[in-house]
Formats: C-alpha cells, sequence, structure tokens
C-alpha cells in the first residue's frame, strides 16, 4: 500500500502539469499593486487621489495593461467609495483585482470555470462574466465598466466592490438586520420587475452600492426612490467598523 501511494502522489503532480500547463500555481493571484506600477503615466495621476494611500494596499493590477486610461477611470470611481470602508477592506486584506482576459484565467478562479453564475442564463458559465465578489478577491474585467459589457450592472467594480462589503457588514448583527430590512422595504421601489434583485437582498445592497459611489446623479436616484437605503449608506460614513471581525483570514 505505501508503494502504491508512493505512486500516486507523482502521477497526480504530472496530470497537473499535462492538463493545467496554463496555470500560474506559484502565485496567489495575477497582478501588482499600484505603487510597483508606480513608473506608469497613469499611476502617477492616480497617486493625486484622496484616497491612493488605501488603494495602494487593496487594488491589483496588470503590470502593462492594454488600456491603462480605463485602469485609471475603475481606481478613480473606486476613489469615491468612503475611507472608513476602504479601511475595512485593507483591514480584511481584500483585494480588486482589475482583470483582462477570462475571469477563470485567474488560477484561483478556474475551478468556476463550467459553473453556472447565479441568477444568469442556463449556458452561460463563469468564463463569460467580467466580475466577481463577496470574497477576499474582487475582479472587475478592464473595459467592461459600464453595462452592457457582458453585464447589466450599473457600474461593474463598484458592484463587484460592494458584494464583498455586504458580506462583511453581515458579520454585524445590527448592520445585518438593517440591510434586510431596506431590501425588503425598498427594492420593489427602486428595481421594480426586476427579479435579480427582488430575489437577492445581496444584489440589492451591491447595485445600490454602485449607485451611491458612482456620482451625484446616481446617488440623488437613491435618494429620491430608496431614503431609507440612502439614509443608511449615508450613516455607514460615519461609523466606525474597526470592530468588525476578520472574516476571510482569521
Amino acid at each position: 500500500m505505501k508503494h502504491v501511494n508512493r505512486l500516486i502522489k507523482p502521477a497526480i503532480v504530472i496530470f497537473i502539469f499535462l492538463f493545467f500547463p496554463f496555470i500560474d500555481i506559484t502565485k496567489p493571484f495575477h497582478g501588482i499593486t499600484l505603487n510597483k506600477a508606480s513608473g506608469s503615466d497613469y499611476v502617477q495621476l492616480l497617486q493625486q487621489l484622496d484616497n491612493y494611500d488605501l488603494l495602494d494596499e487593496i487594488v491589483v493590477v496588470p503590470e502593462n495593461p492594454d488600456n491603462p486610461a480605463a485602469v485609471a477611470g475603475m481606481v478613480t470611481r473606486l476613489n469615491h467609495i468612503d475611507r472608513n470602508l476602504l479601511q475595512l477592506l485593507a483591514s480584511q486584506q481584500v483585494k480588486v483585482r482589475l482583470f483582462e482576459g477570462r475571469l477563470t484565467d485567474e488560477p484561483l478562479l478556474y475551478h468556476l470555470k463550467w459553473k453556472q453564475p447565479r441568477g444568469w442564463e442556463q449556458d452561460a458559465t463563469w468564463e463569460e462574466v467580467p466580475g466577481s465578489g463577496g470574497g477576499w478577491l474582487v475582479s472587475a474585467k478592464i473595459g467592461a465598466s459600464q453595462p452592457g459589457n457582458g453585464h447589466g450592472a450599473f457600474n461593474l467594480e463598484l458592484h463587484e466592490t460592494g458584494h464583498t462589503i455586504y458580506r462583511l457588514l453581515e458579520t454585524m448583527p445590527a448592520l445585518a438586520e438593517e440591510m434586510d430590512e431596506n431590501w425588503k422595504e425598498e427594492a420593489a421601489h427602486l428595481f421594480p420587475r426586476d427579479d435579480y434583485f427582488l430575489t437577492y437582498p445581496s444584489e440589492y445592497f451591491a447595485e445600490v452600492f454602485a449607485f451611491y459611489y458612482a456620482g451625484k446623479r446616481s446617488k440623488q436616484i437613491i435618494s429620491e426612490k430608496a431614503p431609507q437605503t440612502y439614509r443608511f449608506f449615508t450613516k455607514l460614513k460615519q461609523l466606525d467598523l474597526s470592530s468588525v471581525p476578520q472574516y476571510y483570514f482569521n
């Protein structure tokens, strides 16, 4: 039996490298921090952002992106997120990966390659999806920020980041209860006849998150159609979130 086990282990390693030669298993994820890309012209502009110090901890970008202007736009929109929420992401060691190619090219997400995303058409797989969130590794495809680029979110990078914020705030019972109440009371007002947001409270929160932080006009829509949810987000930026327990790496 011991002899068989010694043979099986090398066989498994050989199998992995024969059938998955394109997966770099030596890296936790692809990309570099903004600071390591500091020689790029677009990064020098980003260094002027109010929250650059935190974004440098959180955001991961390709070493030589094909569309640096799109990267700059995405990082600039992430800068709109209130500082205490960015601090929460940094303290939880969350990374927001802005990527090129397919979502499932990322080794950590390869296991999703043939799985169907929640709420998508039956023949769709994660390979076709431009973003993911909710975990410590948030992903958003460069150049796909606006709806119609393989998704229907108001803004891709903010929506996916909102999923992870939701997951973290859910660990606080009082906030979890309030978020659930907001969804029950106002989802139908803000997204009438949209089953996706009416069915999943996390999707409602993530989409409202995108509306709230994308700009003044979209924030005004939240204020008018979902005032209770709007007050919740206004209150969030005043909270000390340092007591949120370590969720992903405890």
